[in-house]
């Protein structure tokens, strides 16, 4: 097998000993990290050979009366043409690590005794003799065979679950910096992704080239007092995406725990005369289980995201046909792998989660931001 020469390496790396763990990132989270989960399984990722990549998008026709008719042998009726721009986003590095001694990767047989009520056995002194003592151990408790292999698993869980919370809050920074290697590059995260040159007011005109946002305060344009999101906001929101030609196609409703209950109360409860309903995990997207609900505008997707990562007052309509991870691609690596660490002298081992990661979303037309939820 050819060999493929990694950086720093004083031996050559073969194929069969780089470890990709990019569908290991998808699924490590699950329910806590559904958005990362269902757009990595339904749509997998794409890599670059870059650290940046632009969108272009364009406004849409409308055509709000009659149009004018063509004649035989003349000239065309109109000469079209289209706005158009571009946004441009980058891959954010993530890079944990886990240091674990010699000892410690070897002691998974320890035992942990716990105390009982009462002394009832007799316990070790340590020293050749024994007393009555309260103490118990279970020999072979331990149900972690291997050590290391467990905390670099839960260091992934981790890395999935901050790219979750960056996917929501990333502010976006291309890393640029006049000190060679000082940037930081950060992600855009849909919060600010679809407020981009979003429209001020509910009554506002759409913006083709922007994002779409509903404002759930009593004014409508976020001067007003914040309200419980209801089957008339999901409503509104998804009739402004409509009103920007946005293609509707997966669009799926992002809710922290407590908008999941209001929301449920209203629906489910029947605490309004509407024929709205949420139809429990009908749905699945790559594993990760989707409601339902019906609306106007047919059905949409439900998904409860972590409050701890959910922006505050603020809900998402997603059209996850459109969101997908990108990678940079690191030659002879791939884009999600483990590296050892260098430990000089030390009696220790360890091992980084190293990869370059965005998220593609689309343009920002095609998703609605909900603000002002109470």
């Amino acid at each position: 097998m050819a060999e493929i020469s990694g950086l720093n390496a004083s031996t050559p790396i073969y194929a069969q000993n780089i470890n990709n763990f990019t569908g290991e990132l998808f699924k490590v989270g699950g329910q806590r990290t559904p958005l990362l989960s269902a757009v990595g399984g339904l749509n997998g990722g794409k890599t670059l050979s870059s650290t940046y990549w632009q969108v272009q998008v364009d406004d849409s026709y409308t055509i709000s009366s009659e149009p004018s008719k063509g004649q035989e042998g003349s000239t065309p009726t109109e000469y079209l043409g289209r706005k158009r721009a571009a946004y441009t986003h980058v891959t954010q590095i993530f890079h944990k690590g886990v240091q674990m001694t010699y000892t410690a990767l070897a002691s998974t047989g320890n035992q942990n005794p716990f105390t009982l009520s009462a002394a009832i056995t007799e316990q070790s002194d340590g020293d050749g003799t024994t007393t009555g003592g309260t103490a118990q151990g279970l020999f072979g408790g331990n149900a972690v065979n291997d050590e290391f292999a467990l905390q670099l698993e839960k260091a992934m869980e981790k890395v999935a679950r901050e790219v979750e919370w960056f996917a929501f809050n990333g502010s976006f920074s291309d890393g640029a910096n006049t000190s060679a290697g000082s940037g930081t590059r950060e992600m855009y995260g849909v919060d600010v992704w679809i407020t981009l040159n979003k429209n001020q007011s509910n009554s506002a005109a759409v913006e083709p080239l922007g994002g779409n946002c509903y404002y759930n305060d009593t004014s409508g344009d976020g001067t007003g007092t914040s309200q419980v999101i209801s089957f008339a906001t999901i409503s509104g929101a998804l009739k402004r995406m409509y009103d920007n030609h946005a293609p509707m196609k997966s669009p799926v409703l992002c809710v922290s725990p407590q908008q999941l209950l209001d929301l449920n109360n209203e629906l489910v409860k029947g605490t309004v005369d509407i024929a709205g309903a949420i139809i429990p995990r009908d749905r699945n997207i790559a594993g990760v289980d989707i409601d339902t609900v019906v609306t106007p505008f047919g059905s949409i997707g439900l998904m409860v995201i972590d409050p701890d990562i959910m922006p505050s007052g603020s809900a998402f309509i997603l059209d996850l046909a459109y969101i997908q991870p990108v990678f940079t691609n690191i030659p002879g690596y791939g884009t999600v792998f483990v590296r050892d660490i260098d430990q000089d002298a030390n009696a220790r081992i360890g091992k980084a989660i190293y990869m370059e990661m965005g998220f593609e979303f689309g343009p920002p037309s095609y998703h609605c931001k909900i603000q002002s939820v109470a």
